[in-house]
């Protein structure tokens, strides 16, 4: 028997190692840790407006669209913000506290680990995925992501132009969200808007007061020095933490009054006042009186968990009201 010898055997795994990199940066470029959080916005829309349990074929389009078009949009984000990443990159400064963004490789594109192909044939992609399905759907949940993008470019846009952006990005997630609530109600009945509302409201408010501001808390001394204008950097910690504090308080209260008036049970609402208590108000209270990056990275972090724990909490409350009698 001939062994032919030589680099043959070598080259399936080389392209294994490339694909498993590329994929890996890809995951980055994607956030995708936060990405995967955030497919539960939609979802939690979708669930609230379908009652439990929503219908099967719609759910299943729903979880696709929402996750194609997460991880196109947080990748859409580091396109958009190419420039100034790189010059974040040439001024960062070190920090020891942990960023559920950076599970993975953190903006990949801006430290030259991937193309600007790649990244761009990689949101494409997925954006049209995501526009397929929602098209499925319902041609609202269509305008509701085209407009989600579109107040996220504007964002992007206005990075050094203006602090009052932190609106745009919770405008962004109410329209992201409120997706899936039209998914299951597309036309609500005259006088049925103030459900939605409220929902798109309470979105809005979680992701100003427990991801945006926050998060630019924990970059002030980079965005001060390359000229980005958030809350913390323009108007002060002080600001900050009390704006922040605000909106956590509106989320919080929006997390019971929305269930309530869909007419969730008790567990339901115990259980969403508990877990806005511990993922939202207790790490708000201790940011507004630490006022450390590390601190605000740690609200950043719980609250990036809010809708996941409240969708999971809404799907099994039932089970829980049926049995303790309620």
């Amino acid at each position: 028997m001939t062994v032919v010898s030589g680099g043959t055997p070598g080259r399936p795994r080389a392209a294994l190692t490339a694909i498993r990199t590329t994929a890996v940066r890809l995951y980055g470029l994607s956030r995708g840790t936060q990405a995967a959080l955030s497919v539960a916005q939609p979802c939690l829309g979708l669930l609230l407006a379908a009652g439990m349990p929503p219908p099967a074929g719609t759910a299943l389009l729903c979880l696709a669209a929402a996750t194609t078009g997460s991880f196109a949009g947080f990748a859409l984000h580091d396109l958009m913000d190419l420039r100034l990443d790189r010059s974040r990159f040439a001024h960062q400064r070190p920090c020891d506290a942990f960023d559920i963004d950076i599970v993975g490789p953190r903006h990949p594109l801006a430290q030259g680990k991937l193309s600007t192909v790649t990244a761009v044939v990689w949101t494409v992609l997925l954006a049209s995925v995501s526009l397929t399905l929602s098209a499925l759907l319902d041609p609202v949940c269509v305008a509701l992501f085209v407009t989600a993008v579109s107040l996220q470019l504007a964002y992007c846009a206005l990075a050094t132009v203006t602090a009052y952006k932190f609106l745009l990005t919770g405008l962004t997630v109410a329209a992201w969200a409120s997706a899936g609530w039209f998914a299951a109600d597309p036309r609500p009945e005259a006088g049925g808007w103030l459900l939605p509302a409220l929902f798109a409201g309470w979105m809005a408010a979680w992701e100003i007061g427990g991801r945006n501001i926050v998060n630019d808390w924990a970059d002030v001394e980079e965005d001060r020095h390359l000229g980005v204008r958030t809350v913390p950097a323009v108007y002060g910690v002080r600001t900050a933490g009390l704006l922040t504090l605000v909106f956590l308080a509106a989320a919080w209260a929006g997390g019971i009054a929305v269930p309530a008036l869909g007419g969730h049970g008790p567990a339901a609402l115990l259980g969403t006042a508990i877990a806005g208590t511990w993922l939202l108000l207790a790490p708000g209270w201790r940011l507004l009186r630490d006022g450390s990056p590390q601190t605000a990275l740690g609200l950043f972090n719980r609250a990036s968990f809010y809708p996941p724990v409240v969708l999971l909490l809404l799907v099994c409350a039932p089970a829980a009201d049926r049995a303790l009698g309620l």
